[in-house]
């Protein structure tokens, strides 16, 4: 019987589309744009730097990455705020392309006579005009220009204006020394079996430093791994360095080591029987040394600062040398930390950089203070779960690396995450796992319900984790209009928690979420593989598998529920897109037999104030995965090409903006993304950040009238409406525009036909756009 069912559905539905105008495919709305949340696009970018520097003005630049996704670029620091401005590859694809191993790593900075900026990266170079911004960014490499397109170590301004370049070969002879004269927009490279102005063809460069020469001119030192050289800006000839372990040879040249006073640093060898020290040579050719030398040492990273002064990462400790005494300035990032930069800003407070994110010590405490990924940035490519807050905020599950996941949230300007790598600028995340599963705002108390992986149920409640239960695990959780917190269990599970306990409501099949009702008080959608139900713990509507004809449920099952208004839901299934209407107790259905579905595997994600159901097609087969619209008589597809970064979609949570809405998505692997869309009539959908409050009223018990108060902070539509215990309406209070401001209606105790209602509890609800809130009277007769 059910084969039949399906059958005459499937015929009935084919003749409506034949009957039918034509639906042709479309793809992103009109006008909408992207923006995304990654590692790579916040905080320090990345717990991996290449690279650390400071301008005269004391502006940071911190070069840091995600090398698993080739994501980065460089960050700024804006103190006082725990907060970096980034220029990253995921925002400007002129960084480098992140499929392109070394796109974003940024291994030096120079600045030039007319305050642009030279930075080397691992393929090639970029130049940079902080006074414009990010749109000046130009990018040189093989593809583009002469530049040899590997990995550029060292950047160098000469006196001249010219631009050296140590380009160190990652391929087939793709290094050497470059030069660039602005000026003349000229290339010369020295690289690989060339012997032009005596170049001994080397091509795995590592350094080229610029030294003025008293009269004039300048000194090109080459460090390369065949040995060094350097280049006389006044004959024009390269001059290769005697290489035979004999004291008075270079052992290597110091990358960033010329100083105030023009003197470049070196590991030299010089007394038999040491193998090599620190020394310096001065413009005129003579030599120098610190006054108490170290002796034979490994240089992890060094900058030169003032005459004869310089900063040094020797093994795990940060050193700084004053020209006459050393001063051991701690560890920067804990035992066996790889440092790659560090600098020094003009308060003294130092800054390093390496395999353990971003660190500045403080000149005035002496106290370091870590800045990765777990403490600033989007910590997590795998964020399973997001709500939004009352006043902006985003909330989400996070992930991270194992052991160092927990939660994240997101102010609109920082991240402040808990986990258990915060170093005091987040919180602390006392669960024995690395991530959460599931997360949600909770409008009634301001505090936000979540399950940290297998760990149970928990509210955070702005200073600490109050536990509910411990050790059960959750799929979705969201907070009713009553103020229960709801869960969707991973099997046969559907609770509420309310008076300090849990309540089973029947649900059948493994659970996938579980959404708020936005008209009927203390109602909830929760759908699992085999049913989906709407429910107030009493009241309930339901709809298995196999009272759907069109399914076959022997293998068809249920994926997730969208909630629209009016009863009205969307439920994905293995075979198409359903909408339910609760109050009717009808359906329709979608397929790619009767429609222009694309694929048939459906996992609905939202209802949109335009009167779209925004769905995820991945994995059906034979169709480019993609997010997918439907407008009740039009779908459109949104693929990779127009921006999507990937459509495994775990939620998707929708918010009123001015001028129209925002879908905030979570990628599997890639982050959070978010599309904007504006609305053709913004007025059709009141929304934007219309912040509404219920007061309770006022008396409250009351006995004749109570005034109900709330606040608007813009004007625009606005629905007031009672409820009894049962979810029954009783009474419109306000149904019209309303100004900005504090506002107050009255009760009178009766319904809307005037009839007075029974003692009792009594719900309203304010209702403005997509936002709303609720409060509770009691009337006492």
């Amino acid at each position: 019987m059910r084969t039949i069912a399906r059958i005459r559905a499937l015929a009935a539905l084919c003749l409506l589309l034949a009957l039918a105008p034509s639906l042709a495919g479309a793809a992103m709305p009109e006008g909408a744009s992207w923006r995304y949340y990654r590692a790579g696009n916040t905080g320090v970018q990345g717990d991996a730097s290449s690279a650390l520097w400071i301008d005269d003005n004391d502006l940071l630049y911190a070069c840091c990455y995600v090398a698993s996704w080739e994501e980065g670029g460089f960050a700024h620091f804006v103190p006082g705020e725990n907060r970096w401005v980034n220029v990253s590859n995921v925002d400007y694809p002129v960084l480098g392309d992140p499929s392109i191993v070394g796109s974003s790593r940024i291994s030096d900075i120079e600045a030039a006579a007319d305050g642009t900026l030279w930075m080397g990266t691992w393929i090639g170079a970029l130049h940079y005009d902080p006074a414009i911004g990010p749109g000046s960014l130009v990018r040189y490499d093989g593809a583009n220009s002469p530049h040899p397109g590997g990995r550029t170590f060292d950047v160098s301004v000469a006196p001249d204006g010219s631009v050296w370049f140590a380009v160190y070969s990652l391929g087939p002879n793709n290094g050497g020394v470059v030069r660039y004269v602005p000026g003349t927009d000229t290339w010369t490279v020295w690289g690989y079996g060339s012997n032009a102005n005596g170049w001994p063809g080397w091509n795995t460069t590592r350094t080229a430093s610029v030294q003025p020469k008293p009269g004039g001119g300048y000194v090109v030192w080459i460090d390369d791994a065949f040995g060094r050289a350097s280049f006389d800006s006044d004959t024009q000839q390269f001059t290769t360095l005697a290489n035979n372990s004999q004291a008075g040879d270079i052992m290597s040249i110091v990358k960033n080591g010329v100083d105030a006073a023009g003197n470049a640093w070196m590991l030299r060898y010089t007394t038999p029987g040491q193998l090599y020290t620190l020394e310096f040579r001065r413009p005129d050719g003579s030599w120098g040394a610190p006054s108490t030398p170290l002796g034979a040492i490994e240089l992890d990273a060094f900058r030169a600062t003032g005459p004869e002064q310089f900063l040094v990462v020797l093994g795990d400790d940060v050193w700084q040398y004053d020209g006459a005494l050393w001063h051991n300035l701690g560890a920067w990032g804990g035992a066996g930390a790889f440092t790659a930069g560090l600098d020094m800003d003009s308060q003294g407070d130092v800054w390093v950089s390496g395999n353990g994110g971003v660190a500045r010590r403080s000149a005035e405490t002496g106290d370091w203070q870590r800045y990765r990924v777990t403490n600033t940035s989007q910590m997590d490519y795998w964020v399973r779960d997001i709500s939004f807050g009352a006043n902006g905020e985003v909330w989400m599950t996070g992930n991270a690396a194992p052991g160092i996941g927990g939660i994240a949230m997101f102010d609109g300007l920082r991240w402040t995450n808990w986990n258990v790598l915060t170093y005091g600028l987040g919180g602390d995340w006392p669960f024995a796992c690395d991530n959460a599963d599931a997360i949600t705002y909770r409008p009634s108390t301001g505090n936000v319900g979540l399950n940290p992986t297998n760990h149970g149920l928990h509210d955070w409640n702005g200073s600490t984790f109050l536990p509910w239960e411990a050790n059960s695990s959750s799929e979705g959780l969201a907070e009713d209009s009553l103020g229960r917190l709801w869960t969707v269990g991973t099997y046969f599970s559907l609770r509420y928690y309310a008076d300090g306990a849990f309540t089973s409501v029947p649900i059948a099949g493994w659970g996938a979420n579980v959404v708020r009702d936005p008209d009927r008080p203390g109602t909830v959608w929760a759908c699992a593989n085999l049913e989906v139900v709407r429910t107030d713990g009493n009241y309930r509507y339901s709809r298995l598998n196999t009272e759907l004809p069109e399914l076959n449920p022997l293998h068809d099952v249920l994926t997730k529920v969208a909630v629209g208004r009016d009863g009205v839901a969307w439920v994905g299934s293995t075979e198409g897109l359903f909408r339910l209407d609760a109050e009717a107790g009808t359906h329709q259905w979608w397929h790619s037999s009767n429609s222009a579905l694309p694929g048939d595997q459906v996992t609905p994600l939202a209802v949109t104030p335009d009167g779209r159901v925004w769905f995820t097609n991945f994995n059906s087969n034979g169709i480019e995965a993609s997010l997918v619209w439907f407008d009740g008589s039009e779908f459109g597809t949104v693929t990779r090409a127009d921006g999507l970064p990937h459509a495994q979609i775990y939620d998707a949570e929708q918010r009123n903006v001015e001028g129209g809405y925002e879908l905030w998505l979570s990628c599997a692997s890639m982050g959070v993304a978010v599309l904007s869309v504006p609305l053709a009539d913004p007025t059709s959908a009141p929304g934007g950040d219309l912040a509404l409050e219920v007061l309770t009223g006022s008396p409250n018990p009351f006995r004749e009238t109570s005034a109900v108060r709330f606040a608007l902070t813009e004007s625009g539509p606005v629905r007031l409406d009672v409820f009894d215990v049962q979810g029954r309406h009783v009474r419109t209070l306000v149904d019209g525009l309303r100004p900005a401001g504090e506002q107050r209606a009255i009760w009178d105790g009766r319904d809307d036909a005037a009839r007075p209602q029974p003692s009792g509890v009594y719900f309203v609800r304010l209702r403005a756009g997509a936002r709303e809130a609720s409060g509770r009277l009691v009337l006492l007769r």
